[in-house]
């Protein structure tokens, strides 16, 4: 198991509500839609957007902060059947006055296209 980071914009905080099938109990979790603008090695921007499951503790924790810069604490557990993630309830989700991964000071590269003859 490690524990990760997704860093990013805060774009949606989502309630959501499923029936467990075997018991026929309503279970509730939220949504965590997170969107990451960096840029790629030729200096293009490059977004990544991530929507995570977590518990519904979630909801009142961070619906007051969509449109902040997040970090979001998970483990990572890898076994025989893929990789799952889980919310890491240890740690608290920080709150970030800016990006901290700032690609701003890359400038786009100058890319030559050749043409075949």
């Amino acid at each position: 198991m490690a524990t990760l980071h997704l860093i990013g914009q805060l774009m949606e905080v989502k309630p959501t509500e499923y029936e467990d099938k075997k018991t026929s109990k309503m279970n509730y979790n939220t949504e965590i839609t997170v969107m990451f603008q960096g840029l790629d090695e030729q200096g293009y921007k490059k977004f990544t957007v991530e929507t995570v499951t977590t518990d519904e503790d979630y909801y009142e924790e961070l619906r007051e902060k969509i449109g902040s810069t997040v970090a979001l604490p998970y483990v990572m557990k890898v076994d025989q059947y893929g990789v799952k993630t889980y919310p890491d309830r240890s740690m608290p989700v920080l709150v970030l006055e800016k990006n901290p991964l700032d690609y701003s000071k890359f400038e786009k590269a100058k890319t030559v296209k050749t043409v075949a003859k």
